[in-house]
């Protein structure tokens, strides 16, 4: 469903558009709260201030709801995805790669409840949240294939190395490193060290400088 159509097909107004953006940020404030097997279209309802039907005037079911907030996910994470864009080489590389792991990690911090929802279904093969996943990590993995390649050209990394399963395994790792982050802190590794550790193997990893 566009933004523009109700789950009818009418296209909506104004002030049905501000309607249909409430209920999606308390099914999100939700998710964060209860998790997405927990959430129910009464209880969006209820913290919109309003019916369930009028929640089935703009989505399906919850997880309906949920895709039209994964939608989003690729434009906001675009700014992100340009500082990966950026050259890494030279001395300020590393200081880039830390910038973009801190960034990327608030991103998880602010989305983490969607971002799950997104992994799992396309984990799943829903082929509708595979499509999102597509075009959420496209422009991360051809900004570090470009890299992995840069750095081949330039002898600092084998060419047995595969660019396309480098940037794979950098962006798993950038994907799945927040979920375990509570685990990592009750051992006693701290946001900021596992910001550090990562952005070092990623820098190392897409350039070939020396892991340092």
């Amino acid at each position: 469903m566009s933004d523009t159509t109700a789950t009818d097909g009418r296209v909506i107004g104004e002030r049905a558009l501000q309607t249909r953006r409430r209920i999606l940020e308390a099914t999100a404030a939700l998710l964060r709260e209860q998790g997405a097997l927990d959430v129910k279209a009464m209880d969006v309802a209820r913290e919109v201030g309003t019916s369930p039907a009028t929640f089935y005037q703009y989505f399906a079911d919850v997880e309906d709801a949920i895709f039209a907030l994964a939608l989003e996910l690729p434009e906001k994470v675009a700014p992100i995805q340009t500082q990966f864009e950026s050259d890494w080489s030279g001395p300020a590389g590393l200081d880039l790669a830390r910038q973009a792991v801190s960034d990327y990690t608030d991103f998880w911090d602010e989305n983490a409840a969607v971002l799950r929802v997104l992994l799992l279904r396309a984990d799943e093969r829903d082929e509708r949240f595979r499509q999102v996943r597509r075009d959420y990590n496209a422009p991360f993995m051809t900004a570090m294939v470009a890299k992995v390649r840069s750095a081949q050209d330039g002898g600092r990394i084998a060419g047995v190395i595969d660019a396309e399963a480098t940037a794979g395994a950098m962006l798993a790792a950038l994907d799945r490193l927040p979920n375990y982050r509570e685990g990592f802190e009750k051992r006693g590794t701290s946001r900021e060290a596992m910001i550090e550790t990562v952005a070092r193997l990623l820098h190392s990893s897409l350039t070939g400088e020396p892991l340092s």
